[in-house]
């Protein structure tokens, strides 16, 4: 009896635990999450201190793993608690953060489901998942790849009945990593009983139209949650033992994805079902799922990039036939261009004579002509006249202002004041009308190396005859000046220069006289015509410019220094000049009579050109000597006794005369005597006065002033032969000049064939090295590296178009002053001839192979817009560099700022310096930087719409192209702002360096 009460009193005592648990959890259940989580810290520590794993009164559910350092529970996935019994929210995702479940069913997040929302639905509900928030997929195959997580609905139909309307459910996971299973039994989403898995064993069978997946594992061990459904709940069947003791394995669960049927196989646990419920095992319908990166699925394969072996054989075959198409094309134009001049014969007497009805012989007067640069007096009161058929020779020392005084009668731009008459005829005309009747022989030859004799003198026919005369006309007329000049027996020889051997000086000064005769001017400037000859071919020219002034009524102007004798007797009037100051205009034959006549002789058989030079020198030395004080000996102008008149001509002027000590500046008058003087009576200023008062400076001055007043009395007409015929337009200007070009290009074809073969050579190493780059982190980088060297190479090789106007810049200024042809005409010639070969054809050609072998992007015609943004690159550098070439006419100093500007282009190009480092106050350089515009164009159109992969933390990452652009500082949609960049920098340096040309490559004399 005591016996019976004390059971009863215990059975009481668990009555009461049970109960108070009940409430307990009652009241908990009505507690929200938010108030536990404001418990006290106290009261959480009790709480947390409560659950001790460690102990053996607790234990963790699910098969958790308990944790030795704190007594807790590493719950699976979508369980939580202190136990992992409480099935957690929201979605794996989540993490950590999950919260328990509140009441019967958890709400989860949107793109997951199940009853511990463990299922995803939707594949951007494993955007979470992955490195770079996105590329995740939500894979619903039956066979796991990672850890996958199915969600079965229980199908045999004896549970369904004895259920009655409750639900029974079924969670299964796989980690395949750790070879481990989970299995849950719900019932309305209360867990009956689960079992934990392992060594399991995955596999999978392909039967045409479905999948059969097969999970089997030899390790099987499980539980009942007590009290709940199948664990003796209510007095229910309950299972514990059996799972406990039974269970023992090995385990399968299979699922078919045609048909989502799956069922979960032990043995035991099928003779239990099979006994009670009648089915073999347990029957489910599952959902399967996994988040997975794209990369990571079963059926994924990395995708080979391959080169593209059709376009490259393509691209090749495209530029062989493009080479030899301009190979033919230039040689049909060659053999175009040859003018043949085999069946063109000198004209006749008569034929030479139309040729020569519009020219007018024209008479030349200046008088009182002075300048003045600064304060100091160039040339003062210098007065002449030269009719047709007469050649004046302008003599004098250095220093005496004979190129001075031949660039202002030619009407050249001077830097002073200029004042005095130059007349034509008695008439003033306009620079232009003068231009049209004369032509200019400078001291310096600038001809083009590369033409021949007749191509050299025929463009300048060409040029400036005018448009109304015939082209055989035209051809005639250069054969007729070649045949004055004795120049017919060179005609087919090339100019040459330093480095290629031609005609010799002579014969390039008869090309250059040439050239300016074959306009038929009737007045002809020529400055030094046989200075740096020797004295036979300087004999020669000036022998040709006396027969072409007497014979075609020229009037010829020259300055000469120190010439023979034999040359002197060819004068026909003579100017003498001395320190700026006129000794003498006249007459060559009244010369040395007038000396004489005011007391010096030139010795007999003494030089008279080298006497009159010594005599203007002495008597310049004698003014500035003794005003200067200088106490040195001087020179005498009488001859020495006892010499020879063939040794006085060897014999130096200034070893011949007596010592001389205390000279003194003669103040007045000479004596008019025709004794000779010594140096105290050889004053300057008295030589020029005493030429003033002469009968030959008042019959000049009377001649002057008789042109003059005829001049007046017609005043009221233009002369006729100021009215000449307007030369050709600037268009048929353009077409000449780029004949003339195009020939200097193909005689010379080192620098052309240099750029194509350096292209060439180094578009095939570049194929070589980045050869089919591939689509990840490290082929972004080559792609990189690959475009900015190919715009480095373009860029600096650019700066050969410094030469473009430095070799033939003298060649220019020269005929631009000669008013050969419009400066337009010539740029544009340069430009379209010199440029373009140079900066269109070698990057097409070089993207034709590189292209390919690389294996770029061929999409949207990305091609296409690669060559479109390199030759743009090449262009617009082309035209700084120009600019600079045409601004600076030191090429050190030019090839210097040149590489500069490329290399702070280069520096801006958005791969060194990323934008975003760039300080505020230098942004500006970045939208100037040539090499930025063009980097980012092609990065753009290769990336923008590229996918690269990158292999890490064992995921196949795939980065967007508009990700990785927008990393380095580029704009993903900025190819054609770039593009617009480009060509407007290329039009803005293009006029730029016209306008240079047109207003600073101007002779300045």
């Amino acid at each position: 009896m005591r016996l019976l009460l004390y059971v009863g009193f215990i059975w009481f005592l668990s009555f009461l635990a049970v109960a108070q648990s009940a409430i307990s959890a009652r009241n908990l259940s009505s507690v929200s999450h938010n108030d536990l989580l404001m418990r006290s810290p106290a009261a959480v520590a009790y709480a947390d201190n409560c659950f001790n794993c460690l102990l053996p009164a607790y234990e963790c559910m699910q098969f958790g793993d308990c944790r030795q350092y704190d007594g807790h529970c590493d719950c699976p996935p979508g369980f939580g608690g202190d136990d992992c019994s409480v099935p957690l929210c929201g979605s794996l995702s989540n993490g950590k953060d999950r919260m328990p479940r509140e009441g019967k069913s958890c709400q989860c997040d949107d793109g997951w489901e199940g009853i511990n929302c463990n299922v995803c639905v939707t594949d951007e509900a494993c955007d979470a998942f992955m490195p770079e928030g996105t590329g995740g997929v939500c894979f619903h195959g039956g066979l796991g790849v990672k850890e996958n997580f199915q969600m079965c609905n229980v199908t045999n139909r004896k549970i369904l009945d004895i259920l009655d309307g409750q639900i029974p459910q079924v969670t299964f996971s796989c980690n395949m990593t750790s070879d481990t299973c989970n299995f849950q039994f719900w019932i309305d989403e209360v867990e009956s009983f689960y079992c934990g898995l392992n060594s399991c064993q995955f596999s999978e069978e392909n039967t045409g139209n479905a999948n059969k997946t097969l999970y089997e594992c030899s390790g099987i061990e499980c539980s009942c949650i007590p009290d709940r459904m199948l664990c003796g709940q209510d007095g229910s069947i309950d299972i514990t033992d059996f799972l406990t003791e039974a269970i023992k394995g090995p385990a399968s669960f299979s699922c078919d994805s045609s048909t989502k049927s799956c069922d979960f196989s032990e043995p035991a646990m099928d003779d239990l079902i099979e006994s009670v419920f009648g089915d073999k095992t347990i029957l489910l319908q599952c959902r399967s799922s996994e988040c997975l990166h794209y990369s990571e699925l079963p059926d994924y394969n990395v995708p080979v990039k391959r080169v593209n072996k059709n376009l490259l054989f393509f691209g090749i075959a495209v530029m062989l036939v493009f080479l030899l198409l301009v190979a033919l094309c230039t040689k049909f134009v060659i053999a175009k261009l040859q003018d043949k001049t085999s069946d063109v014969k000198i004209p006749s007497e008569d034929e030479t004579y139309k040729l020569m009805t519009g020219h007018q012989p024209s008479s030349l007067l200046f008088n009182d002509i002075k300048y003045s640069v600064g304060t100091r007096r160039v040339l003062n009161g210098i007065s002449g006249i030269v009719k047709p058929g007469e050649l004046l020779a302008i003599m004098g020392a250095s220093g005496a202002g004979k190129t001075s005084l031949l660039d202002i009668l030619a009407h050249k731009q001077k830097e002073g004041s200029v004042s005095g008459d130059i007349l034509v005829n008695g008439f003033k005309v306009t620079e232009a009308q003068f231009k049209t009747i004369t032509g200019f022989v400078d001291q310096e030859d600038a001809l083009m190396p590369t033409l021949t004799v007749y191509e050299t003198i025929l463009n300048s026919a060409l040029l400036r005859l005018p448009k109304s005369m015939s082209y055989n006309a035209k051809r005639l007329r250069v054969l007729e000046t070649m045949n004055e000049l004795g120049i017919m027996n060179i005609k087919d020889q090339y100019i040459g220069s330093e480095s290629q051997r031609g005609i010799s000086g002579g014969e390039k000064r008869r090309v250059v006289i040439a050239c300016e005769l074959v306009t038929s001017p009737s007045i002809v400037f020529l400055d030094e015509p046989t200075s740096g000859l020797d004295s036979f071919n300087a004999f020669n020219v000036v022998e040709c410019l006396r027969s072409l002034a007497q014979t075609y009524k020229r009037t010829v102007l020259f300055t000469i220094h120190q010439p023979r004798s034999n040359i002197v007797a060819l004068f026909d009037r003579l100017l003498l000049l001395s320190y700026g100051e006129m000794v003498y205009s006249g007459f060559h034959d009244d010369c040395q009579g007038y000396f004489s006549s005011i007391g010096y002789d030139c010795p007999p058989g003494f030089n008279l050109a080298d006497f009159l030079i010594d005599l203007t020198m002495t008597a310049s030395k004698a003014v500035h000597t003794v005003n200067g004080h200088n106490d040195s000996d001087e020179l005498s102008i009488s001859p020495t006794n006892g010499l020879t008149n063939g040794d006085a001509e060897w014999v130096p002027l200034a070893s011949r005369q007596p010592q001389q000590d205390n000279t003194e500046e003669i103040e007045g008058p000479l004596p008019n005597s025709a004794a000779t003087h010594t140096l105290e009576d050889t004053d300057l200023n008295v030589l020029v006065q005493k030429y003033k008062d002469s009968n030959i400076s008042q019959t000049m001055q009377s001649e002057i002033q008789q042109n003059i007043d005829t001049a007046m009395e017609n005043s009221d007409r233009i002369p006729a032969f100021l009215t000449r015929d307007n030369k050709i337009g600037i268009f048929e200007q353009f077409t000449i000049l780029s004949v003339r070009t195009f020939k200097n290009l193909y005689r010379n074809p080192m620098l052309l064939l240099t750029h194509y073969l350096i292209g060439l050579v180094l578009s095939v190493l570049c194929g070589y090295l980045y050869y089919n780059i591939s689509n990840d982190i490290s082929g972004f980088q080559n792609r990189l590296g690959l475009f900015l060297f190919l715009l480095a190479l373009f860029g600096f090789s650019t700066l050969t178009s410094l030469q473009v106007f430095a070799s033939e810049r003298q060649i220019f200024v020269r005929e631009r002053a000669n008013r050969f042809y419009h400066p337009l005409a010539y740029y544009a010639s340069k430009v379209l001839f010199d440029v373009i070969p140079l900066r269109v054809f070698p990057p097409v050609m070089v993207g034709l192979i590189i292209y390919p072998l690389v294996g770029l992007n061929f999409e949207d015609h990305a091609m296409a817009k690669f060559l479109l943004a390199l030759m743009m690159f090449n262009l617009a550098a082309a035209a700084i560099c120009l600019f600079i070439g045409v601004m600076i006419k030191d090429t050190s100093v030019a090839s210097l700022i040149g590489s500069l500007v490329m290399l702070f282009s280069l520096l801006f190009a958005g791969l060194l310096l990323n934008r975003d480092s760039i300080p505020r106050s230098a942004l500006w350089a970045q939208n100037l930087s040539i090499f930025h515009y063009a980097l980012e164009a092609m990065v753009v159109n290769e990336v923008r719409y590229l996918t690269l992969v990158e292999y890490k933390f064992g995921l196949s990452i795939e980065v967007p192209g508009a990700t990785i652009l927008s990393t380095f500082g580029f704009t993903a949609s900025a190819y054609w702002s770039d593009l617009s960049g480009l060509i407007f920098i290329f039009c803005l340096f293009i006029v730029l360096a016209y306008i240079g040309m047109h207003f600073f490559l101007v002779e300045k004399r």
